[in-house]
């Protein structure tokens, strides 16, 4: 099914706006459970990968964007003239790639230490990023961890985890045969 022409520009605006609303709706749910505070209480199994899933979404659409403004900026004429020329000017473009790559893996995390505290899961947003950091790497020291009830999040934290770091490794990797054609191209015999 193809989505509408006009539905193209907003689609991730409202995305977006969805999974903002996630936190609200769950938060509101956890407050009218009786008993709250004592016992551990989750929206449930459907709610918690519904969840995942939009966090999976809002995050791909993210590193969209950082995949499509490094794309733009390779194939841009007059960057790519500049930096065959010399070897500092491609080294410059090497490491603003790979910057880009890594604010998109930041950023990632940062979304979901963002819900993680919204849910109300932990006390600041720093013991969230921690924990989102070590959960989205796959490291999982198991020093901080989620309540029980909540750990179906962990597992789609983990899994958006391994899914955005393969993209963000094939992106490096184009990074660099990109900027290696540069050099090839710029010393071929005419």
């Amino acid at each position: 099914m193809a989505i509408p022409r006009s539905l193209h520009h907003r689609l991730p605006l409202l995305l977006g706006a969805f999974s903002c609303l996630i936190p609200i709706s769950v938060r509101a749910a956890s407050a009218t459970s009786a008993g709250a505070a004592a016992d551990c209480t989750a929206p449930g199994s459907a709610a918690l990968l519904a969840m995942s899933s939009a966090m999976l979404l809002l995050t791909c659409l993210w590193q969209m964007g950082i995949t499509v403004v490094i794309a733009e900026l390779s194939h841009a004429p007059r960057l790519t003239h500049w930096c065959s020329q010399h070897l500092t000017r491609r080294s410059l473009a090497m490491l603003t790639g790979a910057g880009l790559t890594a604010l998109g893996l930041v950023g990632d995390i940062l979304v979901w230490a963002v819900l993680l505290r919204a849910l109300n899961l932990f006390t600041s947003l720093e013991n969230s990023f921690y924990y989102s950091a070590m959960t989205f790497t796959t490291v999982c020291y198991g020093d901080v961890v989620l309540p029980e009830c909540w750990h179906l999040l962990s597992v789609g934290l983990a899994v958006n985890g391994l899914l955005m770091a393969g993209w963000s490794t094939a992106l490096l990797v184009n990074v660099v045969q990109r900027i290696t054609e540069w050099r090839l191209n710029n010393h071929r015999p005419s």
